[in-house]
């Protein structure tokens, strides 16, 4: 009994430890960088939308897409459309050390109009 005590201490000592690893990440970028914005754009559209950003330099960038519809995922396509990484959230920190682009899916919740926001900005050292 006393094993299984330990390894269930340490199982949820680890997932702790991840939480406030990705949470410490994200304070850190958000706070050591200076966001310069390179696309910020809000429109009304209706049904199911997509984003593609122009092609992107190297660099670290975050990228926070909203609105009023549910963002599916946040998708980074290197230049000529291959994927490289997939998010299903709304916001991404990404650092790439080639050019790629940004792709945001959104799922409309009803078949009117609404707002959609996307946000790509350059994280550089204060």
């Amino acid at each position: 009994m006393g094993l299984l005590k330990k390894f269930i201490t340490g199982f949820i000592l680890l997932i702790v430890i991840g939480i406030v690893g990705v949470f410490g990440m994200q304070y850190y970028y958000t706070h050591a960088y200076e966001k310069i914005p390179v696309e910020v754009k809000n429109e009304t559209v209706t049904g199911d939308v997509f984003y593609t950003s122009h092609v992107l330099e190297p660099g670290k960038y975050i990228i926070k897409a909203g609105g009023e519809a549910t963002v599916e995922k946040i998708t980074i396509l290197d230049e000529n459309g291959k994927v490289l990484t997939e998010s299903e959230t709304d916001s991404l920190i990404y650092s790439s050390s080639q050019r790629f682009q940004v792709r945001v899916d959104y799922k409309a919740a009803k078949n009117r109009p609404y707002k959609v926001t996307i946000g790509i900005y350059r994280l550089v050292n204060k």
